[in-house]
């Protein structure tokens, strides 16, 4: 919960792609068996043995079904976009994720996490090339600085799971806020003035889908 909140967009972002890719798939009829292998084979670098494989297709034929079943209703049902849209996916995408790290090893935890990172990083880099129009000198130095970003992020949101008492989670709670607060400041150096402007825009409307989410989940 914490976790999603300060981490703010990135996990966002990624269900964002996610979306673009379900919803040209789901016009055709394999849709489900297209994104769950698509899924499966994208955990190839896990070297997973026959009986976690097994598994992971169920966890990402069962996460698939609900993602093609979500796009078609966001194409059909104008009010199921924007927040509501993106706090589904997000609750689809975390019982997946969340099913799929109880199979692995600590090895392959520790993998999973690395490739996480930069995967993150990559699908953020690529949906703010297409929303910021970046420049081929801006696109790796953008990719350097959602990679930094990321890993701080996910380092200090698992440090604030962690803490104990009101001063260890004020402290945690601050990192993040910092590591958040540091991206903006170099992604400044690197956009010009009109992309920030549009880079803002997208955060914030990002801010307000976490906290609908938030409220929802307290009340």
């Amino acid at each position: 919960m914490k976790f999603q909140k300060k981490v703010k967009h990135l996990t966002g972002m990624l269900l964002a792609a996610l979306l673009m890719v379900i919803s040209s798939a789901a016009m055709a009829q394999d849709a489900v068996s297209k994104v769950a292998k698509s899924m499966t084979d994208s955990l190839a670098y896990l070297q997973l043995t026959p009986t976690q494989t097994t598994s992971a297709q169920a966890l990402n034929t069962t996460a698939a079904t609900s993602l093609v079943q979500t796009a078609k209703k966001a194409k059909t049902d104008t009010s199921f976009r924007g927040k509501a849209l993106a706090q589904q996916v997000m609750g689809i995408m975390k019982t997946r994720n969340g099913g799929l790290q109880k199979l692995l090893t600590p090895d392959q935890t520790k993998l999973y996490q690395a490739h996480k990172i930069s995967q993150m990083a990559d699908v953020q880099t690529k949906i703010m090339t297409a929303q910021l129009s970046l420049t081929d000198a801006q696109v790796p130095q953008v990719y350097d600085v959602n990679k930094k970003a990321t890993a701080d992020m996910m380092g200090d949101a698992a440090k604030l799971k962690g803490a104990k008492g009101k001063v260890g989670k004020f402290k945690s709670a601050k990192s993040l806020k910092g590591d958040s607060k540091d991206k903006d400041k170099e992604l400044k150096k690197i956009l010009t003035p009109d992309q920030y402007t549009i880079y803002e825009k997208h955060e914030q409307e990002m801010k307000d889908a976490m906290k609908a989410k938030m409220k929802e989940k307290k009340g």
